[in-house]
């Protein structure tokens, strides 16, 4: 998606934004700010959906007939980002998998509404190599060290119990995006409340359009990791 910015681009602007804070602060409160501060790391779906799934070019063409060889060469990725970010100062990192993303609207299956169980499994596979990651880099001996604490965040289990039992969450419809007339499509700037093809309430969905979650889902994404992973940086 051209609206999303290449992990060396986000790197450049932490750069730029620590080199701002350090004449700001000064050298001993800047490296407090930095080690004090919580990185929340989100990698992935965006690879598969769009561009190993619909139109593969650079690194995902070069995976073509093999889902978990591009698997490991984003999970390199997100080692060396997240290295990149201890080298500058962070100390607080939570590593995000994979959501189930062949149940995301556009994923499904367009006869039946049916998840799309080979990318669940590719999603599945790539978190477990992200777990092991994570206990790497969070290891005490071998691992990013200077008192780097490292998490993994779960992000398939809880949008997975969503689908399952939507009204015990609060949700109405979990297969397909507020916006749209199909909701299964539809994606982009053009889903906004001015539309006069958007739902009346995208509080009843879990996804806004045919890939990102509502409000609400994030909000309950956000609760069950504040529970179960970020407490640990209280």
């Amino acid at each position: 998606m051209q609206s999303v910015l290449p992990l060396w681009k986000e790197l450049d602007y932490f750069k730029e934004y620590a080199a701002k804070l350090r004449s700001f602060q000064g050298e001993d409160r800047v490296q407090e700010t930095l080690s004090e501060a919580l990185y929340v790391v989100s990698m992935g779906t965006n690879d598969f959906v769009e561009n190993y799934y619909a139109v593969r070019s650079g690194h995902a063409a070069e995976y073509a007939e093999s889902a978990s060889g591009y698997a490991g060469y984003l999970l390199g990725v997100a080692e060396s980002f997240a290295r990149a970010l201890h080298a500058l100062g962070a100390r607080k990192l939570d590593l995000n998998g994979l959501p189930p993303m062949g149940c995301l609207p556009l994923e499904r299956h367009a006869a039946t509404g049916a998840c799309t169980e080979e990318y669940n499994a590719v999603a599945r596979a790539f978190n477990a190599g992200l777990r092991d990651l994570v206990a790497r880099l969070d290891d005490g001996d071998e691992g990013l060290g200077g008192g780097a604490r490292v998490v993994y965040g779960d992000v398939y289990g809880p949008v997975a119990d969503v689908l399952a039992d939507p009204a015990a969450y609060g949700f109405e419809d979990v297969r397909a995006g507020c916006c749209g007339t199909t909701g299964r499509f539809e994606i982009g700037y053009m889903c906004n409340e001015a539309s006069p093809l958007t739902c009346a309430d995208a509080g009843k969905y879990a996804f806004w359009d045919a890939i990102h979650p509502t409000e609400h889902l994030h909000s309950f994404l956000a609760d069950r990791k504040m529970n179960t992973t970020l407490y640990v940086f209280q």
